[in-house]
């Protein structure tokens, strides 16, 4: 009888222990857009508004790395978070055109003032990435 409440226990710290080590579900937010546009060098547009699924915490930088992936597109970056800088998409890089060439990024045609790697977007925004040659 008193192996009931024993096996009990730990049936109920087990199931806790479980539940704490599960990765949390994250909630959808809705679709963005987002396009790459390399015109500026006649490389045309990479990307051209393609939809993309938005969850709780996704950033400009998420939402591109899920777009470029669907679309076998190569994009390289480096740093993480507040530090996270787009080197290249689709075998154009920073410098490929002059010293002050390279990706920048708008949400909902706004030049960004933060990183990609922390510029949190909501359910409708427009994401635009440009290549500049100055």
């Amino acid at each position: 009888m008193k192996k009931i409440p024993v096996v009990l226990m730990i049936v109920l710290l087990f199931l806790g222990l479980l539940s704490s080590c599960t990765q949390k579900v994250l909630e959808n937010k809705g679709k963005i857009t987002i396009t790459i546009d390399a015109t500026s060098v006649d490389k045309g547009f990479i990307l051209t508004d393609y939809t993309v699924s938005l969850n709780e915490t996704d950033t400009v930088f998420d939402v591109t790395f899920s777009a470029c992936k669907d679309n076998n597109i190569l994009m390289s970056s480096r740093g993480v978070s507040a530090a996270r800088y787009v080197e290249g998409i689709a075998d154009l890089y920073e410098f490929d055109y002059g010293p002050t060439s390279g990706w920048v990024f708008y949400v909902n045609e706004e030049s960004a003032s933060k990183s990609s790697g922390v510029y949190e977007l909501k359910e409708g925004d427009v994401v635009r990435w440009e290549y500049v040659t100055e």
